[in-house]
């Protein structure tokens, strides 16, 4: 993978890594972990991690394949797309006989392609549509549409994100967030958690939803993450314009307890996303935690949310958002309890990674590596 693994991190590649990773260690497989990063490794509980610097030219690093050669994988999991050092891995992978399975994390989605689509529709079309078509799989979180849309005619593997249900305490303090704020009782309060990516999170489209539903309803929007190439002053700009910058509020950045403090802090959570590759890790955090989401269809394409009573799929326009906001905003006190405890129970039953993880390892033994299912090796 591109990237050191950090589960801190508001990359939901790093986190779903480090967690998914873990969870098959912990199931008694042997993984190993190589990271393309200019910074050192962090630990991964149960997997030897190394890192190794990215070329400055596209190419792969000949340190990496040769440890790679000597871990002696029965498979190989490739993530993210449109990094050129992965299809070279791929390609070697081929020459030597190792099976390989490649996870796109969204990146197949049509929308990326308005970024550098020059470049992009040519390298998808030499490079990236053959390497995913000669993976033993494809695994898709839960955009298979989109990946099937991307031209791979692969088989698929279909397994959710998860949700450490261990790294949330237990001692969130939802009052001294709403104090620090200075958001009263009678407020409601609605959370984004996340990199402050406009397009793709949607979050121009919720700014401007939040100014329409200003008008009738008391509601409060916190926005919590690191800028994203601009956005979060393209962002201020947008809130100075509609005239709500009493009711949106930049937090920055919020790792560990703080950012589950503000989670329990909101009443409840919402995004966006023009796209995403399944439900986002941040949406599982908030759903954890028993927060009702307000989520764009491609942030839940399953509509599992709605169909567990733990909140709404809207479209992603301004009228749609607005309508998702006034809803919760108006709602009584007990129904947002209810949903809360129905987002915990989803969170904690269909969101695991162990879960995600057998279904993975399982998939390895049937499509790429014979003994895999049974303790043998497989290497990200």
């Amino acid at each position: 993978m591109l990237g050191r693994c950090n589960p801190d991190s508001a990359n939901g590649i790093d986190k779903s890594v480090y967690h998914l990773t873990s969870a098959q260690a912990a199931l008694g497989h042997t993984v190993g972990l190589f990271t393309l990063s200019g910074k050192p490794a962090l630990p991964v509980p149960g997997v030897p991690a190394r890192t190794y610097r990215p070329l400055l030219r596209a190419g792969l690093s000949a340190s990496l394949w040769r440890d790679l050669r000597e871990w002696r994988p029965d498979v190989v999991h490739i993530h993210s797309l449109y990094v050129p050092a992965n299809a070279m891995l791929a390609r070697a992978l081929r020459r030597r006989g190792i099976p390989y399975v490649v996870t796109p994390h969204g990146a197949a989605d049509d929308h990326l392609l308005r970024r550098r689509g020059y470049l992009k529709r040519p390298y998808r079309a030499l490079v990236e549509r053959p390497t995913l078509n000669r993976a033993a799989f494809v695994h898709a979180i839960a955009d298979e549409s989109a990946i099937k849309a991307y031209g791979v005619t692969a088989p698929l593997v279909v397994a959710p994100n998860g949700i450490d249900t261990s790294s949330v305490p237990h001692d969130l303090d939802r009052d001294a967030v709403r104090a620090r704020l200075g958001v009263p009782d009678g407020t409601r309060l609605a959370m984004f958690l996340g990199r402050l990516d406009r397009d793709h999170k949607g979050l121009d489209i919720l700014v401007d939803a939040v100014a329409e539903v200003s008008r009738t309803v008391d509601l409060r929007l916190v926005l919590v993450g690191p800028d994203r190439e601009g956005s979060r002053r393209v962002l201020e700009d947008l809130v100075a314009r509609r005239g709500v910058a009493g009711d949106v509020t930049f937090w920055g950045p919020a790792h560990g307890k703080e950012k589950f403090d503000l989670l329990a802090a909101a009443d409840f959570f919402v995004q966006p996303s023009r796209w995403e590759a399944g439900v986002p890790l941040a949406v599982l955090e908030a759903l954890c935690v028993g927060r009702p989401c307000v989520v764009s269809r491609a942030a839940d394409p399953t509509c599992t949310i709605p169909g567990h009573r733990a909140g709404l799929v809207v479209e992603p326009t301004v009228a749609g958002v607005a309508e998702g906001l006034h809803r919760m905003a108006t709602a009584g006190h007990e129904t947002l309890a209810e949903e809360g405890r129905q987002a915990a129970v989803l969170a904690r039953t269909e969101f695991t990674w162990p879960k995600a993880a057998r279904t993975l390892t399982e998939a390895y033994a049937r499509y790429a590596a014979r003994g895999v299912g049974e303790g043998r090796s497989a290497t990200t």
